[in-house]
Protein backbone atom coordinates (compact mmCIF):
# COMPACT_ATOMS: atom_id res chain seq x y z
CA UNK A 1 0.00 0.00 0.00
CA UNK A 2 1.41 3.68 -1.00
CA UNK A 3 -0.50 6.43 1.04
CA UNK A 4 0.37 9.82 -0.22
CA UNK A 5 -0.29 13.45 1.36
CA UNK A 6 1.48 16.44 2.77
CA UNK A 7 2.63 16.60 6.52
CA UNK A 8 -0.34 16.47 9.18
CA UNK A 9 -3.06 14.70 7.13
CA UNK A 10 -2.77 11.85 9.16
CA UNK A 11 -1.08 9.34 7.09
CA UNK A 12 0.03 6.82 9.86
CA UNK A 13 -3.44 6.85 11.28
CA UNK A 14 -4.64 5.62 7.93
CA UNK A 15 -1.69 2.91 8.13
CA UNK A 16 -2.73 1.40 11.23
CA UNK A 17 -6.35 1.34 10.27
CA UNK A 18 -5.70 -0.57 7.63
CA UNK A 19 -3.36 -2.63 10.13
CA UNK A 20 -6.53 -3.08 12.45
CA UNK A 21 -8.78 -3.90 9.63
CA UNK A 22 -6.89 -6.76 7.74
CA UNK A 23 -5.76 -10.43 8.73
CA UNK A 24 -2.73 -9.10 10.13
CA UNK A 25 -4.53 -7.36 12.66
CA UNK A 26 -3.72 -10.08 15.77
CA UNK A 27 0.52 -9.19 14.41
CA UNK A 28 2.85 -6.20 15.14
CA UNK A 29 2.44 -2.80 13.55
CA UNK A 30 5.64 -1.47 13.68
CA UNK A 31 6.45 2.29 12.20
CA UNK A 32 9.40 4.32 10.79
CA UNK A 33 10.14 7.69 9.98
CA UNK A 34 12.72 7.05 6.89
CA UNK A 35 14.06 10.58 7.30
CA UNK A 36 14.06 10.84 11.07
CA UNK A 37 17.17 8.24 11.38
CA UNK A 38 20.55 8.62 9.33
CA UNK A 39 21.09 6.46 6.58
CA UNK A 40 24.28 4.66 7.85
CA UNK A 41 21.74 3.64 10.71
CA UNK A 42 18.65 3.15 9.19
CA UNK A 43 19.97 0.29 7.31
CA UNK A 44 20.50 -1.74 10.40
CA UNK A 45 17.44 -0.76 11.89
CA UNK A 46 15.43 -2.42 8.98
CA UNK A 47 17.21 -5.54 8.76
CA UNK A 48 19.05 -5.99 11.79
CA UNK A 49 22.62 -6.88 12.85
CA UNK A 50 24.86 -9.81 13.86
CA UNK A 51 27.38 -9.57 16.42
CA UNK A 52 30.53 -7.96 15.38
CA UNK A 53 29.08 -6.54 12.70
CA UNK A 54 30.60 -2.89 13.02
CA UNK A 55 31.91 -1.14 16.24
CA UNK A 56 29.28 -1.07 18.67
CA UNK A 57 26.95 -3.56 17.64
CA UNK A 58 25.17 -5.31 20.48
CA UNK A 59 26.18 -8.83 21.80
CA UNK A 60 24.33 -11.33 20.00
CA UNK A 61 23.52 -8.88 17.29
CA UNK A 62 19.77 -7.51 17.13
CA UNK A 63 16.69 -8.22 15.01
CA UNK A 64 15.39 -5.42 12.42
CA UNK A 65 12.48 -4.54 11.65
CA UNK A 66 11.30 -6.21 9.10
CA UNK A 67 11.77 -9.18 11.43
CA UNK A 68 9.94 -7.88 14.47
CA UNK A 69 6.99 -6.98 11.96
CA UNK A 70 7.05 -10.46 10.93
CA UNK A 71 2.84 -11.99 10.21
CA UNK A 72 2.13 -8.00 10.69
CA UNK A 73 2.78 -4.96 8.50
CA UNK A 74 5.70 -2.35 8.70
CA UNK A 75 4.93 1.48 8.03
CA UNK A 76 8.31 2.88 6.04
CA UNK A 77 6.74 6.71 6.94
CA UNK A 78 8.95 9.50 3.84
CA UNK A 79 10.21 6.35 2.09
CA UNK A 80 10.69 9.33 -0.60
CA UNK A 81 13.98 10.49 1.92
CA UNK A 82 15.41 6.90 2.07
CA UNK A 83 18.78 7.14 0.79
CA UNK A 84 19.08 4.93 -2.23
CA UNK A 85 21.70 2.26 -1.34
CA UNK A 86 19.29 1.49 1.07
CA UNK A 87 15.96 1.42 -1.62
CA UNK A 88 18.07 -1.04 -3.39
CA UNK A 89 18.16 -3.51 -0.12
CA UNK A 90 14.57 -2.53 0.77
CA UNK A 91 13.64 -3.65 -3.28
CA UNK A 92 15.65 -7.21 -2.38
CA UNK A 93 13.69 -7.79 0.44
CA UNK A 94 10.22 -6.94 -0.82
CA UNK A 95 10.95 -8.99 -3.86
CA UNK A 96 12.41 -12.23 -2.22
CA UNK A 97 10.84 -11.72 0.89
CA UNK A 98 13.88 -12.17 3.31
CA UNK A 99 16.06 -10.30 4.82
CA UNK A 100 19.87 -10.57 5.96
CA UNK A 101 21.10 -9.06 8.74
CA UNK A 102 24.23 -6.76 8.25
CA UNK A 103 27.08 -9.04 9.20
CA UNK A 104 24.95 -11.69 8.52
CA UNK A 105 25.55 -15.14 5.75
CA UNK A 106 21.87 -16.57 6.23
CA UNK A 107 18.82 -15.28 4.70
CA UNK A 108 15.07 -15.08 7.08
CA UNK A 109 12.09 -15.45 5.38
CA UNK A 110 9.80 -12.48 6.88
CA UNK A 111 5.92 -12.47 6.17
CA UNK A 112 4.92 -8.87 6.23
CA UNK A 113 2.78 -6.25 5.01
CA UNK A 114 4.29 -3.25 3.29
CA UNK A 115 3.17 0.46 3.81
CA UNK A 116 4.85 2.95 2.75
CA UNK A 117 4.28 6.84 2.43
CA UNK A 118 5.52 10.11 1.65
CA UNK A 119 4.90 14.13 1.26
CA UNK A 120 7.22 14.33 -1.76
CA UNK A 121 6.41 13.72 -5.34
CA UNK A 122 8.02 10.20 -6.02
CA UNK A 123 7.81 10.44 -9.80
CA UNK A 124 9.79 14.10 -9.81
CA UNK A 125 12.28 12.24 -7.43
CA UNK A 126 12.59 9.37 -10.12
CA UNK A 127 13.43 12.32 -12.68
CA UNK A 128 16.15 13.72 -10.12
CA UNK A 129 17.36 10.13 -9.90
CA UNK A 130 16.42 10.62 -6.18
CA UNK A 131 14.31 7.51 -6.06
CA UNK A 132 14.72 3.93 -7.90
CA UNK A 133 11.30 3.55 -10.40
CA UNK A 134 12.00 -0.45 -9.66
CA UNK A 135 10.67 0.69 -5.82
CA UNK A 136 8.24 2.99 -7.09
CA UNK A 137 6.04 0.41 -9.20
CA UNK A 138 7.04 -2.21 -6.22
CA UNK A 139 5.60 -0.47 -3.88
CA UNK A 140 2.90 1.39 -6.01
CA UNK A 141 0.15 -1.45 -5.90
CA UNK A 142 -2.84 0.33 -3.66
CA UNK A 143 -2.28 3.82 -4.02
CA UNK A 144 -3.73 6.08 -1.36
CA UNK A 145 -4.14 9.80 -1.99
CA UNK A 146 -4.94 11.90 1.65
CA UNK A 147 -6.19 15.76 0.50
CA UNK A 148 -5.26 18.48 2.63
CA UNK A 149 -7.71 19.58 5.21
CA UNK A 150 -7.91 22.93 3.45
CA UNK A 151 -9.77 20.58 0.75
CA UNK A 152 -12.03 18.71 2.86
CA UNK A 153 -12.95 21.58 5.08
CA UNK A 154 -16.37 19.76 5.67
CA UNK A 155 -13.93 17.33 8.22
CA UNK A 156 -12.39 20.26 10.46
CA UNK A 157 -15.61 20.56 12.61
CA UNK A 158 -15.80 17.28 13.35
CA UNK A 159 -12.46 17.04 14.17
CA UNK A 160 -12.38 19.91 16.52
CA UNK A 161 -14.97 18.24 18.14
CA UNK A 162 -13.80 14.74 18.60
CA UNK A 163 -10.12 16.49 19.69
CA UNK A 164 -11.70 18.42 22.07
CA UNK A 165 -13.40 15.40 23.69
CA UNK A 166 -10.00 13.15 23.50
CA UNK A 167 -8.01 16.68 25.12
CA UNK A 168 -10.49 16.78 27.53
CA UNK A 169 -9.68 12.73 28.45
CA UNK A 170 -6.38 13.43 28.84
CA UNK A 171 -6.00 16.36 30.83
CA UNK A 172 -9.09 15.94 32.61
CA UNK A 173 -10.62 19.02 31.93
CA UNK A 174 -13.95 18.13 30.25
CA UNK A 175 -15.47 21.18 27.93
CA UNK A 176 -18.61 21.26 26.14
CA UNK A 177 -18.81 21.04 22.40
CA UNK A 178 -17.30 24.06 20.55
CA UNK A 179 -19.68 26.74 19.88
CA UNK A 180 -20.76 27.57 16.01
CA UNK A 181 -18.73 30.69 16.15
CA UNK A 182 -15.57 29.03 17.19
CA UNK A 183 -16.27 26.19 14.30
CA UNK A 184 -16.83 28.72 11.82
CA UNK A 185 -13.37 30.47 12.44
CA UNK A 186 -11.18 27.05 12.41
CA UNK A 187 -13.04 26.42 9.29
CA UNK A 188 -11.90 29.31 7.66
CA UNK A 189 -8.20 28.87 8.58
CA UNK A 190 -6.31 26.85 5.59
CA UNK A 191 -4.26 24.91 7.98
CA UNK A 192 -1.04 24.27 6.52
CA UNK A 193 -0.02 22.02 9.44
CA UNK A 194 -3.20 19.86 8.52
CA UNK A 195 -4.73 17.38 11.22
CA UNK A 196 -2.01 18.06 13.44
CA UNK A 197 -2.22 22.18 13.40
CA UNK A 198 -5.64 21.25 14.24
CA UNK A 199 -5.15 19.25 17.10
CA UNK A 200 -2.35 21.14 18.51
CA UNK A 201 -4.55 24.01 18.99
CA UNK A 202 -7.32 22.19 20.16
CA UNK A 203 -5.06 20.62 22.62
CA UNK A 204 -3.91 24.14 23.82
CA UNK A 205 -7.64 25.70 24.10
CA UNK A 206 -7.90 22.81 26.29
CA UNK A 207 -5.19 23.28 28.53
CA UNK A 208 -5.68 27.15 28.48
CA UNK A 209 -9.09 26.74 29.35
CA UNK A 210 -10.60 27.21 33.24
Amino acid sequence: VFIQGENGVGKELFAQSIHANSSRAKGPFVAINCSAIPAQLLESELFGYTEGAFTGAKKGGKPGLFELAHTGTIFLDEIGDMDKEIQTSLLRVLEERKVMRLGGDSMLPVDVRVIAATNVNLKEQITKGLFRMDLFYRINVLNLTIPPLRERREDIALLAQFFVREMGKKYNRPLPPLPKDVLELLSGHSWPGNIRELKNVIERIVISTH
